[in-house]
């Protein structure tokens, strides 16, 4: 993409980056010529979002592993509050802000001065400024995409014609297979006399599978929108988060003990797109709550095998299952 003066959304994310880097003040008209909130085609705004979330995402896995602790501590005329609340929401994934509560944060001056906090604590070189772009670009391309996670290619979950299963320790349960993990139960899931989905059991965490023939209303995109709608409906609080698996729903949803008692269970709701299907996953329990390390969950989903080919249910677009095999 060609910005203003025939730069290019790269050459002058880099141009704003030295400056900051070298301590110059960086002219008001270059940040309001690369404002711009489009977050499907490749920017300098959109860059030195990802830079901030490449620096972010090393804090927090060198051990600065909450939101308060990979926050930076002062960013220039930003309430403390609004840190912590960026700070969340560029952990979270690539892509844009979704909820308009929250476009005031991300006008291109504060992102300018919350990098620049960022680059300041952790003293990066110009050098290493010049690798982090071309990183966070690298980022971003892979985002627009829609090549997050590469699956089919270098992870799951796959399908049966992607990958040799034969020295694969997998369960055949029909329409999917799963991995084998020590303790691990399975529990089909019944309705009207067909299998539709298994709930797999790892200590204290769930994790529920659920395969879907592909078409205009079966994308992870379509499902995940509809579903952080009805959540929100029945008063729940959900964000999309970006994690190993790719884009996902992290919600606390509102039920009801058996005692009457209201109460909120967190859940993630994973999904991947294949050749001609979808497959969804939501996981409840230990491997669902905020800052769980329980890994479980993603490793199975992301193992997990498609068979497309298997036969469809009576009630609509889910690939059917049947009963373990193996």
């Amino acid at each position: 993409m060609v910005n203003h003066g025939g730069e290019t959304a790269e050459a002058r994310a880099a141009k704003i980056m030295r400056e900051i880097i070298e301590g110059e003040v960086i002219n008001p008209r270059i940040l309001a010529e690369s404002e711009g909130d489009r977050w499907d085609h490749l920017t300098p705004k959109l860059i030195l979002v990802a830079a901030i979330q490449i620096v972010l995402r090393d804090r927090w896995n060198n051990g600065l592993s909450t939101v308060e602790q990979a926050a930076p501590r002062f960013v220039e005329s930003v309430p403390a509050r609004d840190i912590l609340s960026m700070t969340e929401m560029f952990l979270g994934g690539v892509s844009g802000p979704s909820d308009e509560r929250h476009f005031r944060y991300f006008t291109f001056p504060n992102v300018v001065k919350f990098l620049s906090a960022l680059l300041g604590e952790e003293s990066v070189s110009r050098e290493s400024a010049d690798d982090l772009v071309s990183a966070a670009v690298e980022l971003c391309r892979e985002s627009l995409q829609g090549d997050i996670i590469r699956r089919g290619v270098e992870f799951g979950p796959w399908d049966i014609e992607e990958i040799d299963v034969s020295d694969l320790d997998l369960i055949d349960m029909g329409g999917i297979r799963v991995p084998v993990s020590a303790g691990m139960e399975v529990h089909p899931i019944e309705a009207d006399g067909e299998i539709l989905a298994v709930t797999l059991v790892q200590g204290d965490t769930a994790l529920q599978l659920q395969a879907f023939r592909a078409n205009s209303s079966a994308s992870w995109d379509v499902v995940r929108a509809d579903m952080i709608i009805g959540i929100r409906a029945q008063g729940g609080e959900v964000k999309e988060w970006a994690d190993r698996a790719g884009v996902e729903i992290r919600a606390s949803v509102p039920r009801v003990t058996e005692s009457g008692q209201p109460v909120t269970r967190d859940i993630r709701v994973l999904g991947s797109d294949g050749p001609g299907w979808m497959l969804r996953a939501i996981v409840s329990g230990d491997g669902a709550v905020s800052g769980s390390g329980n890994v479980w969950a993603y490793e199975t989903f992301l193992a997990t095998v498609v068979v497309s080919g298997y036969a469809s249910s009576r009630m609509g677009n889910v690939i059917r299952l049947c009963s373990p095999v193996g």
